[in-house]
């Protein structure tokens, strides 16, 4: 009943399909790219980085960017580069908990006051080698986010060890709720994205089939439909991604071999 084994089928990996996988390099998005790096290089040099509030609507290459830089800066610099999803951690002590987490320190998830956790970041950020860069994705869901940039800073500011921090959110600069002195504190600059073009979802979907499909499997005008349409309605790569994920399962349940308009059309019309 639940045997994978066989090989035949359009599909030969899921993975490349889902929003859980990275791809090497963003598609399409070489400024804003460019920008994050502008952000954070200065930690490269024991200097005070940008803080950055990168924002735009869902699936259109945030998190991908942020965390193609995190994982290079972390690479190429002794930078430590932490990202932390505020969808799981979205209290103030569970992000600030996860974040001592990620420096090493084996701290208990629960329990601890905050107080006992910024003493002990305090004390490993100020051992760190070199600057820390701290990635907040979805930081739109975290429920205490004056009091989070707050400490932060004056983190920051107290092992005068320079923190740098990325803030990745689906809403823009005026929803974000930060108080006066948070805001005159973080000094924050913004970075945002546009929703995916036709001819840059072209380009995003015909790497994946080659990722994810059995070479021609799937036909070219297949990727520029799905393009256009996702591009008309939203820009959102994710639904794109989703959309070719369906298709190609859908075609293997049928037992088809090749996936062309004609058997797009068909895909669509299903009831």
């Amino acid at each position: 009943m639940f045997d994978n084994s066989t090989t035949t089928g359009v599909l030969r990996s899921e993975t490349h399909l889902t929003k859980n996988f990275t791809p090497q390099e963003p598609v399409g998005r070489d400024g804003e790219t460019d920008r994050i790096v502008e952000a954070v290089k200065p930690l490269t040099r024991q200097e005070r980085p940008e803080n950055l509030l990168v924002h735009g609507p869902a699936g259109v290459g945030k998190t991908t960017c942020v965390r193609h830089v995190f994982d290079r800066l972390e690479d190429e610099s002794s930078t430590m580069a932490i990202y932390i999803n505020c969808w799981q951690y979205d209290t103030r002590s569970s992000l600030l908990t996860e974040l001592l987490i990620e420096m090493g320190y084996p701290a208990p998830r629960k329990g601890r006051p905050v107080d006992e956790i910024l003493s002990r970041l305090q004390e490993f950020v100020g051992k760190s080698r070199g600057g820390v860069a701290v990635a907040l994705d979805e930081f739109d869901r975290l429920g205490d986010q004056t009091e989070v940039v707050y400490d932060l800073e004056m983190l920051s500011n107290s092992v005068e060890r320079d923190l740098g921090l990325v803030m990745v959110s689906n809403r823009g600069p005026r929803q974000v709720r930060l108080d006066p002195r948070s805001e005159s504190r973080l000094d924050c600059l913004t970075l945002g994205f546009d929703p995916y073009s036709e001819s840059e979802l072209v380009n995003i979907l015909a790497r994946r089939v080659e990722q994810a499909f059995r070479p021609g499997a799937v036909e070219d005008e297949v990727v520029e439909v799905i393009a256009e349409e996702v591009a008309s309605d939203s820009g959102d790569c994710r639904k794109a991604l989703g959309r070719l994920l369906s298709l190609g399962r859908w075609a293997d349940r049928n037992g088809m071999d090749d996936i062309g308009t004609e058997q797009y059309g068909e895909f669509r019309n299903q009831p």
